[in-house]
Formats: C-alpha cells, structure tokens, sequence
C-alpha cells in the first residue's frame, strides 16, 4: 500500500477513534444542562404553572449513591400551599426539596415524595404539596431511586410540574377562576392531570366542570 494510502487510513482511524471516545456522554448518557447544583434552572411563582421535561442526570450529585438526578430552583413570590409532581415520568423517580441551600451539603432537607401520583405504583412517580414562603428559595432535586433498569437507569423521560394552589378550580394558578381554566380543563378532559383534577378522583370531569364553574371569577 502506497504512503498516501496508508496516510489516508490512518486519518480515517484517528477520526473514527476521536467520535467514540470523544462523546459528550457519560457511557452513553447524554448530560442535561442541569446535572448540577451550579447548573441548575431556575423558575419563581411568576412561571407558574411551570411545565417542563427532558431527560433524567447521568450521575448523582447530592449522596454516594448509583442514582441519577438534575436540580432546579425555584424563587417564590407568593406565600402559599404549592404541588409539584412528576407524574407519568419513566421509571422510579423522586423529588427532594431542599431550603437554605442546594442538596444535603449546602442545605436542609424540606420535603421528599417518592409514589404518591395516581396510579403509582407502577408508575412510581412523586407528587407533593407543601407550604411554601414568599421571599425564600427552594432547591428542588428529580431523580431516580434504584440503579436497575429500567426503573433508575440514567436519561429516562421525566415530566415535573409545578403550581400554586390558589382556590378550587385556579388551575393555572393565576389567582383568577377563569376562561383559562375553563379552556384548559376541556384540553385535558379524561385525562388524570392533578392540575385539573380539583375532585381528587384521579379523572378530569364533570366534577371538576362543575368547581370551575362555581368558583368562578376572583379567588377569595
């Protein structure tokens, strides 16, 4: 083989060598934005309802543990009960909130949930209200709990939400019972969206029509 050949294979080589090992991935997990306390997103109560999903973290940040997880903050304006959920994410998720600081090291544990979403398990998912302070900052860690797949093994899907539970029938939490929440509920009719679900029997319907329609217009 001639040496333009043989140049020409070993750039080839070096290309195909540097692909492999040069992925952004840690064993093939893709690293979200917010794999760490320092790389969190932040939201506050002006967000809210926030909605957001992606991919689980591809390591765990806050405790020697084979879990996986990704952190935000949330800044809250508004003293009030707030539900935050990951309801029909992929595997056995979790959510921890931390005050003072992100994580055990830097901060307090608040509140943790683990199955508390309608049907869960299987599901597994967390959901969790909890009274919250104007003025404050809360951490907020979603992750996996078990390192088997498929329940904990690093990027699964997530959903996480969050709202401000303002008066039955506020679903969109803007402190106004209105056409929002009236067209929001008929997008999700059927459906088991704790959002909209002000009945509790895990179905948005005709109960829960009906708390729109009477609580309507300004919460108290």
């Amino acid at each position: 083989m001639g040496a333009v050949h043989m140049r020409s294979l070993l750039v080839v080589l070096l290309f195909v060598s540097g692909a492999a090992g040069g992925s952004s991935a840690r064993g093939g997990c893709v690293t979200p934005v917010n794999e760490t306390c320092d790389s969190l997103i932040a939201f506050d109560t002006a967000d809210l309802p926030y909605f957001t999903s992606g991919l689980i973290g591809c390591v765990n940040d806050v405790v020697d543990k084979p879990y996986w997880d990704i952190f935000y903050r949330y800044d809250c304006f508004s003293t009030g009960e707030h539900t935050f959920w990951m309801c029909d994410s992929d595997g056995d998720t979790y959510i921890r909130i931390y005050s003072g600081g992100c994580g055990w090291g830097d901060g307090d544990e608040f509140a943790v949930a683990d199955d508390e979403c309608p049907g869960s398990p299987p599901n597994a998912d967390p959901m969790l209200t909890v009274m919250l302070e104007a003025g404050n900052s809360y951490w907020i860690e979603l992750g996996t709990w078990r390192p088997d797949p498929p329940w904990g093994a690093p990027n699964l899907p997530f959903v996480f939400n969050a709202i401000i539970e303002t008066c039955p029938g506020d679903g969109d939490g803007d402190g106004v019972v209105g056409i929002g929440d009236f067209l929001a509920l008929l997008g999700l009719w059927g459906s088991g969206d704790p959002a909209y679900d002000f009945d509790d029997d895990g179905v948005v319907g005709i109960g829960d029509f009906l708390t729109v329609l009477g609580s309507w217009g300004p919460c108290p």
